[in-house]
C-alpha cells in the first residue's frame, strides 16, 4: 500500500487531532517540505507512533493501532463529556510515560495496599505533614513518575488525571491546572489508590475526566467499582474518619476567613494539610464557592503546578531521555531545565 503524508493525517485524525495541533508534536527541525518524498513519510509515521503510543507499521497502512498503555483505556467520572474526547490526551500520556520509564533510574516498589499504611509511608510515621508534597515524594521514592500535562496543543481536551501501567510499571498523569494543592492532592491521592488498589494491568490506563467538587470526594458513578474504590482510598488517605468527624463538628454556614482559621488548627492537630478540610467541609455541604474563597487565604495552599514540575525535573535525567522525545517532553511538561 502507498501511503501519503495526507493519509497519516487523515489516519491520527481519528484521535480527534487536526493537522495543525498533530504538527505542534513534531520536533521544531520537522520542515513539512519532506513530507512530500516517501522516506520523509516513513519519518513522520515513526515519529507519529513514538508521540502518539501508535504502531507504526499500522500506520503505514492507514491503520489506527494503540500500542503501550494505550492498549487497553477506561474512561472514568465522564462528567457528560464523550471518551473520544480525550484519546488524544490520552495518547500523548501514553507516550510521555513510556519515554519517561525508559530514563528513569530508580526501580520500582510496590505501594502499600492499604490507606492508612500509605499515609504512614508518605508522613514518614507522622513526621511530616500529609498534603500534595508528601503524596508527590512518595511515589518518585517507589519509582512511580508523576508527570504534569500543562501544555498540550491548543484545542487538545485534557483530563484531570490518569494512572497508567507499561509492563509492570506505573504511571501518574496530573493534567488539571489547579491553584489549590488540596485539589491536587485528592486527584493524586486517587490515581495512587488505583495503583496501590490493583486496579491497572499491563498496557492498560486509567483516564479520570473529572475529579472536582461534586464529583470529587464522591464518585458520579456509583455502578462504577473502581472509582469507588479508588475514592474511598483517597479520601482514606487523606485522614479517613477523623477528619470527617473534625469538619462535621464545624458550624456549616462560617464565613470563608473563619473556614481557612478552622482548617489551619486542625492542620496542625492532624498533620494533614489545611485546604483538604476545607474541600471535605465544603462536599459536606455543598458550599463550593465559599471554599475557593476560603483557600486563597491559605498561602501554603498555593501554586502546586511548581512542585509537581520541580519534582519532575528534579528525578528525571533529561540526558537519558531518547534524543528523538527530548522536545516533546519540555514542550508538554513545561520542563526548564532548572535542575540539570
Amino acid at each position: 500500500m502507498t501511503i501519503n503524508a495526507k493519509t497519516l493525517y487523515k489516519t491520527v485524525a481519528q484521535l480527534g487531532l487536526k493537522p495543525g495541533q498533530v504538527r505542534r508534536l513534531l520536533p521544531d527541525w520537522w520542515d513539512p517540505k519532506v513530507e512530500k518524498d516517501p522516506s520523509g513519510v516513513s519519518e513522520l509515521a515513526m515519529l507519529l507512533g513514538r508521540r502518539l503510543s501508535l504502531d507504526v507499521g499500522a500506520l503505514m497502512n492507514g491503520q489506527l493501532s494503540p500500542r503501550g498503555a494505550m492498549a487497553s483505556v477506561a474512561f472514568k467520572h465522564r462528567a457528560g463529556l464523550e471518551p473520544y474526547a480525550l484519546a488524544a490526551a490520552s495518547a500523548i500520556a501514553s507516550s510521555l510515560a513510556q519515554t519517561v520509564l525508559a530514563a528513569l533510574p530508580v526501580g520500582y516498589s510496590k505501594l502499600p495496599s492499604r490507606a492508612d499504611d500509605l499515609s504512614k509511608a508518605a508522613t514518614e510515621g507522622g513526621q511530616r505533614q500529609l498534603g500534595f508534597d508528601a503524596l508527590l515524594t512518595l511515589c518518585w521514592d517507589h519509582g512511580i513518575p508523576v508527570i504534569p500535562l500543562p501544555n498540550l496543543p491548543v484545542g487538545v481536551r485534557k483530563m484531570d488525571g490518569a494512572a497508567l501501567q507499561i509492563g509492570e510499571r506505573p504511571v501518574i498523569v496530573i493534567a488539571k491546572k489547579k491553584s489549590s494543592r488540596a485539589w491536587l492532592s485528592f486527584i493524586l491521592a486517587h490515581e495512587i489508590g488505583h495503583v496501590a488498589l490493583g486496579h491497572l494491568k499491563p498496557g492498560s490506563t486509567i483516564v479520570d475526566i473529572s475529579l472536582q467538587e461534586g464529583a470529587t470526594y464522591a464518585t458520579d458513578d456509583q455502578n462504577d467499582k473502581q472509582e469507588a474504590e479508588a475514592d474511598a482510598f483517597a479520601l482514606e488517605a487523606m485522614g479517613g474518619e477523623a477528619v470527617e468527624s473534625e469538619v462535621g463538628q464545624w458550624a456549616a454556614q462560617m464565613a470563608p476567613v473563619e473556614l481557612a482559621v478552622k482548617a489551619r488548627m486542625a492542620a496542625k492537630v492532624f498533620k494533614i494539610e489545611p485546604g483538604h478540610f476545607i474541600l471535605r467541609h465544603a462536599f459536606a455541604n455543598r458550599r463550593w464557592p465559599d471554599a475557593v474563597t476560603a483557600l486563597r487565604f491559605l498561602s501554603e495552599d498555593f501554586n502546586p503546578e511548581a512542585a509537581l514540575l520541580s519534582e519532575f525535573e528534579r528525578r528525571l535525567d533529561m540526558s537519558a531521555v531518547s534524543d528523538d522525545m527530548q522536545d516533546l517532553v519540555t514542550q508538554i511538561t513545561g520542563w526548564s531545565g532548572a535542575h540539570l
